[in-house]
């Protein structure tokens, strides 16, 4: 038997046989245990099982503060994705941002990203990494999808709205799943498809008012993180002052006399990343504003892929030098990477989750309106347009209708009033006379009206078949 005492005397003596589990122990063994060796009040021994394994260290459950507790396995996701014009590298893009060295990242050759792919299956062009965070038991998935680029088409709105509308259709399937009733699994170990963020790709020396409406558009469902690609076609100086002029364009994109942002108000909707995560990413506000410029590669260094540990280390080799994507003095790729994959995931997540709320109230009040309008309205009115139907193929004209719904209208609010009249009377034997005289006179009427249309048949006409329903 181990026990373990914090505090000397009879009361730690106590504790050990009640830690025990000797529910019955005598007296002598409570002496015993009192007159053990003390250990020292700050040390902190564990006490063990009956195989030897530790269970808890004394400390931690009986100290000043409250254990901590035991985490179990989640999973979180993590879903991005890349939207540009064609050509400018989005699926280099892709593949340096999640491989690592002895991995493949399963993608397409990079000729071209098929639209009549994309509306037919989208998953087909998503690429998807795991891997696990240790101390916080976090299994994190994470999603980066590819999307086919404007190009030369001319009707850019065709591109746009197939990206917006592929950002709603993913929420659709969410709130689909929140509200499955045959759902049999937490929402937690489903896979969500909701996006997070869009890498927006801009061409480098040039900021097009296309790109523009576009992001301004994309921006209003999901936040924007614009990028420069291909930024090692541009100078040191050249690189600078573009970054600048898209800054301030993404700030204030309208421009006055431009077709293609007519109608634009307020800056894009760039994400709003906290300044801790900046930091920790090693970010600085004034120097790596958005856009941030980036270099990326297919071609990996052979050397630094050999070396223990081995590196994935993507470069461009030219006649006159060596472009690293990964080397902070030539591109901005090594604190994208820091920043997206580690820093900012819990921040893009709660965004998301916010983001989402917002459209689902927006979505299910539209829902119960459109109820509301089919229950308030349409159907009180189909009775209405059965009669006038049905009307018209007894060869009534819609006039004649109107006249006899005002009769019944008269009579039944008369009816009404001749009914309220006796209620408002003193004489109870008044009240019996008065409505023995109205149902007489009911009863009159009603055999008057049987009476005419006995003696004047209708001739029947034969109703076509399709409406057999009426």
């Amino acid at each position: 038997m181990s026990t373990s005492q914090q505090q000397p005397g009879r009361a730690a003596g106590q504790l050990a046989l009640s830690t025990a589990g000797s529910g019955s122990g005598s007296l002598s063994d409570t002496a015993v245990l009192a007159h053990q060796p003390q250990a020292p009040a700050d040390a902190e021994t564990t006490s063990t099982s009956g195989n030897g394994v530790p269970l808890a260290t004394v400390s931690d459950i009986l100290g000043p503060s409250r254990p901590r507790p035991t985490k179990q396995w989640r999973r979180k996701f993590v879903k991005i994705m890349v939207v540009g014009d064609a050509g400018l590298g989005k699926t280099t893009l892709i593949r340096s941002l999640l491989s690592v060295p002895g991995q493949h990242i399963p993608l397409h050759d990079g000729s071209e990203t098929s639209h009549a792919q994309f509306r037919r299956d989208p998953e087909s062009l998503c690429s998807t990494i795991e891997w696990k965070d240790e101390v916080d038991k976090v299994l994190w998935v994470y999603k980066v999808q590819d999307t086919p680029g404007y190009g030369d088409n001319l009707n850019v709105w065709d591109n746009i709205c197939t990206m917006l509308a592929y950002v709603e259709r993913q929420n659709e399937m969410w709130l689909a799943v929140e509200q499955d009733k045959r759902r049999a699994h937490d929402l937690s170990d489903l896979d969500d498809p909701r996006i997070d963020l869009c890498l927006f790709c801009i061409p480098a020396h040039r900021l097009r008012a296309v790109d523009l409406r576009f992001m301004v558009e994309l921006g209003k469902v999901v936040p924007i993180l614009p990028i420069i690609t291909k930024a090692d076609t541009m100078t040191i100086r050249e690189a600078a002052a573009y970054r600048t002029e898209v800054y301030n364009k993404l700030q204030n994109p309208v421009t006055p006399g431009c077709k293609a942002l007519s109608g634009v108000v307020g800056p894009v909707n760039v994400v709003p990343f906290d300044d801790a995560t900046l930091e920790r990413s090693g970010l600085r506000p004034q120097q790596h504003m958005p856009p941030f410029l980036v270099v990326c590669s297919n071609e990996v260094s052979q050397e630094k892929l050999a070396q223990e540990p081995p590196l994935f280390w993507p470069e461009r080799t030219y006649p006159w030098g060596t472009s690293e994507a990964f080397n902070p003095e030539h591109s901005d790729l090594l604190l994208l990477r820091t920043l997206l994959l580690k820093e900012a995931c819990e921040e893009l997540s709660a965004a998301k989750r916010t983001r989402y709320q917002h459209w689902r109230t927006r979505r299910l009040s539209k829902r119960n309106f459109r109820r509301g309008f089919r229950r308030g309205i349409l159907i009180p009115l189909f009775p209405i347009a059965a009669g006038f139907i049905a009307a018209a193929i007894m060869g009534i004209s819609p006039k004649q209708v109107v006249q006899r719904l005002s009769q019944n209208i008269s009579r039944d609010r008369q009816f009404e009033e001749q009914m309220a009249a006796p209620r408002r009377s003193t004489d109870h034997a008044e009240q019996l006379q008065h409505a023995k005289e109205f149902k007489a006179e009911a009863e009159t009427v009603a055999a008057e009206a049987v009476m005419q249309e006995v003696a004047q048949p209708k001739p029947r006409e034969k109703k076509p078949k399709f409406l057999g329903l009426f």
